[in-house]
């Protein structure tokens, strides 16, 4: 039986259920069934198991497991009608409701309580397997509550593969087990040649798709070697994941804080970024030295000059490649290089041949420079560029729908709360390998319309099999107060089996207020000519003459 690990809530911004859940399947991993309609179909087994950690005990109304039944790659079963099901808990019973796709398990009360002691079980039997080979999305939702609340539905996803018949991965293990450090293990392991295999360790990821066997030298820590095997369409893949651990006698080691109360003895080379001596002392040290032909000094962790009055003079290049905060007055009077990441929190004075013309933070990977508080002004008649992605993080984005294009949206009108962007996402599911099928020129379509501008975009219906999935994005900028309708055009031509999925956002601009949905009776008829002061969505307010000094 094979444990799901994978997981997410339905919405970012939703609360997390009160129960604790995990979902196993059996067999381990679930298999696709044959592709051939006439072969049977696999049967396949879901457990969830419930469980309360908190010492209070949750009211639960009801518990629902919604499982994708269908012939698409993200469906699990073809009729869950064949379903067998049951719970656990006394005076619970279950239901289908088959338009919903959902399993649905209630108390004989209008809730129940479940407290740390009481464990239960979902069991979802004789599953008939869909036949196409991918991922699909379980949903477990509850409604709860805790003391007099009022009660929440609250739900998460589980992504639960269905891999091909013949595909096999097991049995990694490490040899040995312990090692000296600085030592090597052999990794070995069983699986099938059809799919892409990576062995992940650290900071490194290798490819040993053509290997069942690999040798890893000069391991210096404790380490954790996962083997993973992905196989599938890449637009809905599914993956295995295997783990073996390998311990080091005497290991390198990276920590954080480490508090040491006894006699330590530092007999190699030693780098301390933070160096706390028994923190109702100090460290005192009258000269500091280095070595060398020219007497450097090196310190990897913390320099503080904590007197008032003392100064720090650099007087040549002054280079640090670490972290640098400077707390109070700081003058540098040579040139200056920060190769690291440097924090200001006094005043500054660069009074050498310091340039900040053109200021790199890092030019690495992952280099940021970070206005913690405060604000940013830029100059009037100055230019903002920005080459890469711009990222709003302050209360993410508004997920306003999501689900499959046959389902329907009908026409939806919001009143934007602030500024920010709309965007919808259109996605075929449907694949032919037949050229002249009619859907293939056929397409659903899906609109905004705002400020008496309609933004359209489309998808076909059905697409060529082995073609990259067709995807069609747009996002419109809605500026505060302003209304937006969405409307979706779902139609399909007689007969039609083509589907796709649809999804809304909304995404606030300076982590703003979210959208609000309206009647159409409460839009205001469109005014043809906007007021004379009237600004653009996003357009600066008139710059002051200089920044305020905070």
């Amino acid at each position: 039986m094979a444990l799901v690990t994978q997981t997410d809530t339905v919405d970012p911004t939703a609360q997390e259920p009160l129960l604790a859940y995990t979902v196993t399947t059996d067999p381990d991993p679930l298999k696709a069934s044959p592709e051939n309609p006439q072969a049977p179909e696999e049967k396949g087994e879901l457990v969830i198991v419930g469980s309360r950690h908190s010492g209070t005990p949750a009211d639960v109304q009801w518990i629902k497991v919604k499982v994708p039944a269908g012939a698409m790659s993200p469906d699990l079963a073809t009729d869950l009608a064949k379903v067998t099901y049951r719970i656990s808990l006394n005076g619970w019973s279950g239901r289908l409701d088959a338009s919903a796709k959902e399993f649905v398990f209630s108390p004989e009360a209008s809730h129940a309580p479940i407290g740390p002691d009481t464990g239960f079980t979902i069991q979802l039997s004789d599953i008939p397997v869909n036949r196409k080979v991918g991922t699909s999305p379980i949903t477990v939702t509850e409604s709860s509550r805790t003391g007099s609340s009022a009660f929440q539905s609250r739900s998460v996803v589980f992504h639960v593969g269905k891999f091909p018949p013949d595909f096999y991965l097991r049995d990694l293990v490490c040899d040995p087990l312990i090692i000296n450090n600085g030592g090597e293990v052999v990794l070995t392991w069983q699986r099938s040649a059809n799919a892409v295999y990576e062995l992940l360790y650290g900071e490194t990821s290798l490819n040993v798709t053509a290997l069942t066997t690999k040798k890893i030298t000069n391991v210096k820590s404790d380490t954790m070697f996962y083997l993973r095997g992905t196989v599938g369409d890449p637009s809905n893949p599914v993956v295995r994941i295997l783990s073996a651990p390998v311990t080091v006698r005497k290991p390198d080691l990276e920590i954080g804080n480490l508090v040491v109360n006894g006699t330590t003895n530092l007999k190699g080379a030693t780098t301390t970024r933070d160096l706390t001596v028994n923190t109702a002392n100090a460290l005192h040290v009258r000269t500091i030295e280095g070595n060398g032909s020219y007497g450097s000094l090196a310190i990897g962790g913390r320099l503080t000059l904590s007197t008032a009055g003392r100064e720090v003079n650099v007087q040549s290049q002054f280079t640090v490649a670490g972290a640098t905060t400077l707390n109070g007055a700081t003058t540098l009077n040579a040139a200056a290089t920060l190769n690291g990441a440097a924090t200001l929190n006094g005043a500054t004075s660069l009074t050498g041949a310091t340039t900040t013309k053109n200021l790199t933070v890092d030019p690495g990977a992952d280099g940021y420079l970070w206005l913690k508080t405060g604000r940013l002004d830029t100059a009037a008649g100055t230019r903002l560029h920005a080459y890469g992605t711009v990222g709003i993080f302050k209360n993410s984005s508004q997920g306003l729908h999501a689900n499959y294009i046959s389902n329907g949206y009908g026409q939806k009108t919001f009143r934007a709360d602030g500024d920010g962007f709309l965007s919808i996402k259109l996605s075929c599911l449907s694949y032919t390998s037949n050229t002249a099928w009619r859907e293939l020129d056929a397409y659903f379509t899906a609109a905004a319309a705002t400020a008496g501008v309609t933004h359209e975009i489309a998808v076909p219906q059905v697409q060529l099999s082995g073609s990259p999935q067709a995807v069609s994005l747009t996002s419109v900028p809605v500026a505060k107060g302003a209304t937006v309708k969405v409307s979706l055009n779902n139609t399909k031509l007689p007969g039609g089996t083509g589907n796709g999925w649809f999804s809304v956002f909304w995404t606030p601009l300076g982590g703003g207020p979210n959208l609000t949905q309206v009647a159409a009776s409460e839009v205001p008829e469109p005014v043809e000519d906007g007021p004379a002061d009237a600004q653009p969505l996003g357009a600066p307010a008139e710059p002051e003459a200089q920044p305020p000094v905070e």
